[in-house]
């Protein structure tokens, strides 16, 4: 694109319409592996909707001081300051598929980058490029769900986690199905007990898995409740 740092749209609502006019099919390729234009509009989009899961992620967390926090799937790379601001010496490490959303927040947090405070890698979260115990907290909104396997994403993210280090994975749930969260689409949604056996089957003795409801805001604006998974582990 030219200059991919510039916002593609000023408002949050042009960025709900190019989401909304999407088909299906397209929304949710966009969703997994945002691309060009339309994929920088759309993890607009997503920022704006995952503001208050961030919040809770964060509270969930509790990151302190020197902790070392990874990032699975960080979109736009909006959240990363955020995450330094929890607390003193915190360092921003992120994984993401889409080559598109690198250049993104490597453009957007450049400051960060340059001070290491921050680090932006296009990588599957299957091979997850560090080695084991490298951090203190992981998290993820809206990527589990595109998993086919995630047994072997679960013990890869244990691999790099440190003892005592805490994991938080939200996603889709079944309770409300979206139209384009289909598997043809590349979804698999599961509910508390799949992704408990997953856990379990991953290394993880100490997890916690459960369904929560949240006020979501459309892409035509309309307030609607949603329920997401979440799922929580620690070494």
């Amino acid at each position: 694109f030219r200059d991919i740092c510039q916002p593609l749209l000023s408002k949050q609502e042009n960025a709900m319409n190019v989401f909304e006019n999407l088909s299906l099919s397209e929304q949710a390729r966009q969703l997994r592996n945002p691309e060009g234009n339309v994929g920088i509009a759309v993890a607009a989009f997503l920022n704006d909707n995952n503001r208050h899961g961030y919040a809770r992620v964060f509270e969930q967390l509790g990151i302190a001081d020197g902790h070392r926090v990874l990032e699975i799937g960080f979109g736009n790379g909006r959240s990363c300051a955020s995450v330094i601001a929890q607390a003193s010496n915190v360092t921003y490490f992120g994984i993401d598929i889409s080559s598109t959303m690198v250049n993104e927040a490597n453009c957007f947090n450049a400051e960060r980058v340059a001070a290491g405070q921050a680090s932006f890698q296009l990588s599957d979260s299957a091979v997850i490029p560090f080695p084991e115990d490298s951090f203190d907290r992981i998290f993820s909104i809206g990527v589990i769900h595109f998993w086919a396997d995630p047994v072997t994403d679960f013990a890869e993210i244990r691999r790099v986690m440190r003892p005592k280090a805490k994991m938080y994975m939200g996603c889709l749930s079944p309770r409300t199905p979206r139209a384009f969260a289909t598997a043809e689409n590349g979804f698999h949604i599961r509910s508390v007990s799949e992704w408990e056996a997953i856990c379990l089957a991953a290394g993880f003795t100490n997890s916690n898995v459960q369904e929560l409801e949240t006020d979501l805001l459309m892409p035509d604006g309309k307030p609607v409740k949603v329920y997401s998974m979440v799922i929580k582990a620690q070494v």
